[in-house]
C-alpha cells in the first residue's frame, strides 16, 4: 500500500502528533497504520490505548490488526469515551464509591442501561406531572423523560454538575418566564433521580461520566495505572469527542510516550449529542507536530464545489458555479413524493446500467426515514429491479405487533398484575401467535372467549357448534392449548411460577414454536423472543435497586415501560437482511458517522426542511451546555439560525468529501402532508441548477 508524505510521517513520527484535514484525506488510515507500526516494532498491544468517537468504530482497528496476523490483540484497548469511563469506574469502584456519594461502597454498582434509566426517571416524573409540574409543555411524558436524561448526560459530558447545567440554560434564556419554570422543574426531577441513584448504588451514563471525571481521573492510583500500562495513545475524530473526552485526552497527553490524534476540520456532526468541535482546536497548541492532510482520496472529481456553493449562499462570497454544475449527475423533481420516488427508482436502474456503476457504490441519503418513506422507497426500488441495503427495520417495540402479542399473553398468564389488554389486542395476539389463523377468525375467538376485565380466556367448551365450525376444530384445539398453558405457567396462588425472563423463554420455546403449534420456523418470533428475554433479564437484575421488589412490580414495570415508549433499546431486527451489494439507504448522520465512501450520492428530499432542522428539545439545549458557549451570552433566534447554517455546512462538506463522482438530487414540491417545501439547501443549489439565486 502506497502512502503520501503526510501519511508516512504520521505513521513513523513519535511524540505528540496532530493529523488535521477534511474527511476522506487519509487521516484514519494513517492512524490505523500507526497502530500497525507500533505493533510491528514490538510494542505490546497491552501498552496501546485507542480512543474512538463511535462504539461501532472499535472493530475497524481490531479487524485491521487481525488481518495483519499480529499477535496478542486481546490486550489491545480500543473503546469510546463512555465505554472507557465505565471500565475504569468499575475497576476503581471500591476506591471512589464513598467519596462519590454512594451509600454502600462495599456493594457492587447497578449499571442502568438507557431503558432502565428511563424507567427510573418515569417513576420520578409521573407524580410531578400529577402535581402540575411541566404544565403547558408541549411534550409527551416519555419525551420529557428522555430530555431530562439528555440534560443529565450532556451536563456530565461537558463537566457540569446538574444544577450548573440547568443554571447555564436559565441564564442564557431571554424568552418567556414559563420556560424558566420548566427548567426548574427539570432540576427538581434530576435531583430526585440522582438521590435515588446514590441511595441504591445505581449508575446511569451521566453518573458514570461524573464519577470518572471527578473521582477516577484525578485519583493518584489512576495516574499510576495509566503511566504503568499505556505508553501510546491513538485518538480518532477529536471533533466528535465530547468535552469530557477531549479533557481526558488533554490530561493523558503529557503522560504518554507517544500520541497520535486525528482532527476532521469539517466534522462535528454530533454537536447535538454534546460533541464540541470548537474545543478540539486547542490541541494544535498541545501537540509538538501538526501534519496537514490535503490530498483527497475519495473526492478526486471536485464534488466539494457543491459544498462551497452552499457555503456561498449561507455566508456570502462567490463559488465556482461552473465547477459545481457537472457534479449534479441527475435531477428528479416532481410535484408529489410518491411519483418522485417511483421516477427515482427507474432513473437509478437506467443510470447504473448505463454508467456501469455497482449498486453498492450509490448511497441514498435522507434527513428522516419514517415508516411511510421507507416502505414507498423500498417498494419503488424493488419494482425497478434495483437492489438495496437497508438496516433491518427497527421500529419502537410498542409499535411492533409481535412484541404486543407476547405482552398480551404475558398479561393473560398473570391476571394479578392488573394489565388489561383490549379485545383488539387479544385478536392480534391470537392471529400472530397461532399459525394459520386469519384476522376474521381471530376476532371471533376474542369476541367469544376473551374476558378483558379478568383478563382471561374462557374454556373453548363454551363455544357453540356454529362457532367451532367457523373457527375450525384444529384451530380451536390450538386456542385451548394456549389457554391451558398460560394458566399452568402463570400466576398460582398469587405468585408467579417463573421469573419474567424465564417465562418469556418458555412461552416461545415450549409453546409457540412447537411443531404442532407452528409447523414452519418462526424467525421473527425468535428475534422478538431474544430481545424480550434480554430486556427482561436486565430489568430483573436491576429490580431491587429500582425498588421493584415483587414479580408483580417487575412485570407491570416491564409491560407498562414498553407500552409507554420507555423500553426502546436495540429492538429486534425484523424483515429480510440487507443486500450487501445493493444501493445504500441511510439517514444523513448514519452515513456520515459510518464513514462510508461511495461514488454517487442521492440527496433525497433535497428541499425538505429536515436538512436544516434540529430536534426540538426545550429541556436540554446542547449548544448552551457546550464548554465553548459564552456564559455571558443569551440564546437568540440569530444563534438558532447560525447553528443550523453551521450544521448544514458541515453536513455538505462531510458528504461531498465521501463522494467520488457526483450527486443526484431527488425532491418533491409537496411533502407528505401536502405542504410546499423549500429549504436553504435547495435555494443554495438553484444557481447550479440554472435557476438563479
Amino acid at each position: 500500500m502506497l502512502f503520501n508524505e503526510s501519511q508516512q510521517k504520521a505513521i513513523t513520527t513519535s511524540g505528540r502528533v496532530l493529523l488535521v484535514g477534511e474527511a476522506g484525506t487519509g487521516k484514519t488510515s494513517a492512524l490505523q497504520q500507526r497502530l500497525l507500526h507500533l505493533l510491528g516494532q514490538g510494542e505490546p498491544a497491552y501498552t496501546i490505548l485507542v480512543l474512538v468517537a463511535e462504539p461501532n468504530h472499535r472493530d475497524y482497528f481490531r479487524q485491521m490488526a487481525q488481518q495483519e496476523g499480529l499477535a496478542a490483540l486481546a490486550d489491545l484497548k480500543v473503546n469510546n469515551y463512555v465505554g472507557l469511563a465505565r471500565e475504569f469506574v468499575e475497576l476503581f469502584w471500591p476506591l471512589v464509591a464513598r467519596p462519590a456519594g454512594f451509600a454502600t461502597a462495599h456493594r457492587p454498582p447497578t449499571w442502568l442501561s438507557y431503558d432502565l434509566a428511563q424507567l427510573l426517571m418515569w417513576e420520578v416524573v409521573t407524580p410531578m406531572l400529577e402535581a402540575g409540574h411541566f404544565a403547558n409543555l408541549r411534550l409527551r411524558p416519555q419525551q420529557i423523560v428522555s430530555q431530562l436524561l439528555d440534560n443529565l448526560n450532556r451536563s456530565a459530558l461537558n463537566g457540569y454538575a446538574i444544577a450548573e447545567g440547568i443554571k447555564r440554560q436559565i441564564e442564557s434564556w431571554a424568552g418567556d418566564a414559563e420556560h424558566i419554570r420548566h427548567l426548574r422543574d427539570a432540576l427538581q426531577a434530576a435531583e430526585q433521580f440522582r438521590q435515588a441513584c446514590h441511595a441504591h448504588n445505581m449508575l446511569d451514563m451521566s453518573l458514570v461520566v461524573e464519577v470518572f471525571n471527578k473521582h477516577v481521573v484525578g485519583h493518584k492510583e489512576f495516574s499510576r495505572y495509566f503511566r504503568e500500562r499505556f505508553r501510546h495513545l491513538l485518538v480518532d475524530n477529536l471533533e466528535e469527542q465530547t468535552a469530557a473526552g477531549q479533557n481526558l485526552v488533554a490530561y493523558l497527553l503529557p503522560q504518554a510516550v507517544s500520541a497520535t490524534l486525528v482532527f476532521d476540520t469539517g466534522g462535528g456532526y454530533k454537536t447535538f449529542l454534546a460533541a464540541d468541535p470548537a474545543q478540539a482546536e486547542r490541541f494544535r497548541n498541545k501537540c509538538e507536530t501538526t501534519l496537514d492532510f490535503g490530498e483527497r482520496f475519495v473526492d478526486r472529481q471536485g464534488v466539494y464545489h457543491l459544498a462551497e456553493q452552499v457555503d456561498s449562499y449561507l455566508y456570502g462570497g462567490q463559488a465556482d458555479v461552473a465547477q459545481a454544475r457537472p457534479k449534479i449527475e441527475g435531477l428528479i423533481h416532481r410535484r408529489y413524493r410518491r411519483e418522485m420516488l417511483v421516477d427515482l427508482a427507474h432513473y437509478l436502474a437506467e443510470y447504473l446500467q448505463r454508467e456501469q456503476i455497482p449498486a453498492r457504490e450509490v448511497a441514498i441519503i435522507v434527513p428522516y426515514l419514517d415508516g411511510a418513506l421507507r416502505y414507498k422507497l423500498t417498494e419503488a426500488l424493488r419494482h425497478a429491479g434495483v437492489p438495496y441495503q437497508l438496516s433491518r427495520r427497527r421500529a419502537s417495540p410498542r409499535e411492533e405487533p409481535h412484541v404486543r402479542t407476547w405482552l398480551t399473553f404475558l398479561a393473560l398468564a398473570h391476571p394479578d398484575w392488573q394489565i388489561y389488554p383490549s379485545q383488539y389486542d387479544m385478536a392480534e395476539a391470537l392471529q400472530l401467535g397461532l399459525y394459520g389463523l386469519d384476522p376474521a377468525r381471530a376476532a371471533l375467538i376474542a369476541q367469544s372467549l376473551y374476558q378483558p376485565a379478568m383478563p382471561s380466556l374462557r374454556d373453548t367448551m363454551e363455544l357453540t357448534g356454529k362457532q367451532v365450525e367457523r373457527i375450525g376444530e384444529e384451530m380451536v384445539a390450538k386456542v385451548e392449548t394456549v389457554r391451558r398453558w398460560l394458566a399452568e405457567h402463570g400466576t398460582a396462588d398469587g405468585e408467579a411460577r417463573y421469573p419474567l425472563d424465564h417465562f418469556l423463554h418458555h412461552l416461545f420455546a415450549n409453546l409457540l414454536s412447537q411443531p404442532d403449534m407452528r409447523p414452519v420456523p418462526d424467525e421473527q418470533g425468535a428475534a422478538v423472543c431474544d430481545w424480550l428475554v434480554r430486556t427482561a433479564t436486565r430489568l430483573r437484575q436491576a429490580a431491587p435497586a429500582l425498588g421493584l421488589n415483587t414479580p408483580r412490580a417487575i412485570g407491570r414495570a416491564f409491560i407498562n415501560g414498553i407500552y409507554n415508549g420507555l423500553v426502546t433499546a436495540d429492538p429486534p431486527a425484523l424483515g429480510d437482511p440487507p443486500d450487501p451489494n445493493g444501493v445504500q439507504i441511510s439517514t444523513i448522520y448514519g452515513f456520515l458517522l459510518g464513514e462510508q465512501d461511495v461514488a454517487v450520492q442521492v440527496w433525497l428530499e433535497t428541499a425538505a426542511t429536515g436538512w436544516w432542522d434540529m430536534p426540538r428539545q426545550p429541556l436540554s439545549n446542547t449548544f448552551v451546555l457546550a464548554q465553548s458557549w459564552d456564559t455571558e451570552a443569551q440564546w437568540t433566534l440569530e444563534d438558532d439560525v447560525r447553528i443550523r447554517n453551521d450544521l448544514l455546512s458541515r453536513i455538505m462538506h462531510g458528504l461531498t468529501s465521501r463522494c467520488g463522482r457526483g450527486v443526484i438530487l431527488a425532491t418533491s414540491e409537496l411533502d407528505r402532508r401536502g405542504v410546499r417545501q423549500e429549504n436553504p439547501l435547495w435555494r443554495a443549489l438553484q444557481p447550479v441548477l440554472g435557476g438563479g439565486r
